[in-house]
């Protein structure tokens, strides 16, 4: 028997867990390792006041810098990015809003539709995006294992085989890769 846990990382664009497990082509599922608690996201995070260094002259695009974390490009998903921009020194500060006065794109790259002209350009930007670290995932949602033959706690883990569904039989892996949803910790393989 073996245990393969899963690999977690973080869909930049939503925020949710992404499962994923490497397991032998033939190798038989015999269980299904589910965790205590599950997450069901990441966190938004509020990246406030970030200074940008503006290039003099008419700049149409900037990278914010790698530094930062990659903003998410979907409006639907979080609140609009604003800025707070000086076009040149002793010109008044203007209050940008995204999708109006800037755009974010992949990668960080911030386009201006009307250019940010000037000299001894100030710029800040505030932003939310999801945490995309999955170490920083919190899991907080109780599991309750229902729907299920039996439990067997071994190495502080509970194995359940479930009555019916995909592992009320034994189940050999036809792939040697996967995803899982975030209640399921680890998979107890023949290998």
């Amino acid at each position: 028997m073996a245990k393969v846990t899963m690999t977690t990382t973080v869909n930049p664009q939503t925020g949710a867990p992404i499962n994923t497990f490497a397991i032998g082509n033939g190798d038989t599922i015999k269980a299904v390792v589910l965790r205590p608690k599950l997450c069901a996201s990441s966190y938004q995070v509020r990246q406030v006041n970030l200074s940008l260094t503006i290039p003099d002259g008419t700049v149409s695009t900037f990278t914010i810098p790698n530094a930062s974390p990659v903003p998410i490009v979907d409006l639907n998903i979080r609140p609009a990015a604003t800025m707070v921009v000086q076009q040149g020194a002793g010109v008044e500060e203007e209050n940008w809003v995204e999708g109006v006065n800037f755009i974010i794109g992949a990668n960080r790259v911030l386009t201006f539709p009307d250019n940010f002209v000037g000299t001894n350009k100030v710029a800040t930007i505030s932003y939310t995006y999801y945490d995309p670290v999955a170490n920083n995932l919190n899991y907080d949602v109780p599991v309750y294992p229902s729907n299920t033959k039996g439990v067997i706690t071994m190495d502080g883990l509970n194995l359940i085989v479930w009555n019916e569904g995909i592992l009320a039989q034994e189940v050999k892996a036809f792939d040697t890769s996967g995803t899982a949803n975030g209640v399921v910790l680890a998979l107890i393989t023949d290998a």
